[in-house]
């Protein structure tokens, strides 16, 4: 679209997520051709801008705030008593596609090496709320640092009757002990999966929340954590920066560099030791220390990405942008002379 000959004469905007070092170079190369050029988060806004292009800039992808929030403890409470967890439990979570470039060995090693570390006196889970088909070997790299399949809870949702279950993985196509209904039961996916109501319980399961990843274009699964109040645990790069920033409430993890095959992409490998370090911060802190950060962690979540402000933000853009009489027909603005092109 940039290249045609309308672009430049309609309003438009291009608004893309960038992930990574170097900058993609077509989105370089673009630049100058688009007005208006937003991208999801400042990670690469700032690259951007120090290589000229100053109206780039950035705008996040929207969070309906509405249903995400942290229930009542009775509540939490009841939550953990219906999924059969002990109501002591420290629970790591984790909501991602499992896919490569989210870290999921380095959240497995991190959590072993704090466990043997610190040995907490509670039950203690990691809660990975993926699909259990694609990607990661789950059970199988988490063997290899002898995390008991007990240890690791997901989500299973029913086909039939759509309620879900957070428990323990035993396979696809469980029977569903709500409707009764035989091999319904599925890990949670991009073909079926729970509600949004569904997903803030699931978040309000947990005590602190990990997203350790190679790099993204926002992890909105790290916003809705923080509008659940949870302290988040991100690794430092890509758009993981934006959420470590002061006011966040993040906790940042280490990392160190890698090249992605053919793009040269840098990636960022979680360092499991910053994980382990930073999860026992969470476990240790002080009860009025930690919800003083959860509060603001939502607070800051919904001031930079609820519809509100995101919203707010295109409205205005809309409401001021400039009429056009462009004709697609004629190739030419209206009461003009035809172009030539």
């Amino acid at each position: 679209a940039v290249g045609k000959p309308w672009f430049d004469k309609i309003n438009s905007v291009i608004w893309t997520t960038l992930d990574s070092l170097p900058i993609l170079p077509t989105a370089i190369a673009n630049a100058p051709k688009i007005k208006n050029y937003w991208i999801w988060s400042s990670f690469a806004t700032k690259v951007l801008n120090e290589m000229g292009h100053k109206h780039v800039k950035t705008v996040h992808g929207c969070i309906e705030s509405k249903y995400f929030f942290r229930v009542a403890d009775e509540e939490r409470l009841k939550l953990r008593k219906q999924n059969n967890i002990e109501e002591d439990a420290f629970i790591i979570g984790f909501v991602f596609r499992n896919q490569l470039r989210k870290s999921v060995p380095n959240l497995l090693e991190g959590y072993a090496k704090w466990k043997k570390e610190n040995k907490p006196k509670e039950k203690t889970y990691l809660l990975l709320h993926t699909y259990w088909k694609e990607g990661w070997g789950i059970h199988k790299i988490a063997a290899e640092y002898d995390i008991s399949p007990e240890e690791i809870l997901t989500t299973h949702v029913c086909r039939k009757c759509s309620r879900y279950q957070v428990k323990k993985y035993s396979g696809e196509e469980q029977n569903c002990s709500f409707c009764g209904n035989e091999k319904s039961q599925v890990t949670t996916n991009v073909g079926f999966g729970v509600r949004e109501n569904q997903l803030n319980e699931i978040y309000n399961l947990m005590d602190v929340y990990c997203h350790p990843f190679t790099s993204g274009g926002q992890e909105i699964p790290i916003q809705e954590a923080k509008l659940t109040e949870l302290i988040t645990l991100v690794t430092d790069y890509s758009c993981g920066e934006e959420s470590c920033e002061e006011g966040s409430e993040s906790i940042p993890l280490e990392w160190s560099e890698y090249r992605e095959h053919q793009t040269e992409f840098k990636k960022a490998s979680t360092h499991p030791a910053s994980i382990a370090k930073e999860i026992n911060s969470v476990y240790k802190m002080d009860d009025a220390e930690k919800r003083e950060k959860e509060k603001a962690a939502r607070q800051w979540a919904l001031d930079n990405f609820s519809v509100e402000v995101i919203g707010k933000f295109f409205e205005d853009f809309i409401d001021n942008a400039p009429e056009t009489d462009y004709d697609f027909e004629k190739g030419e603005s209206k009461g003009s002379e035809k172009r030539n092109y």
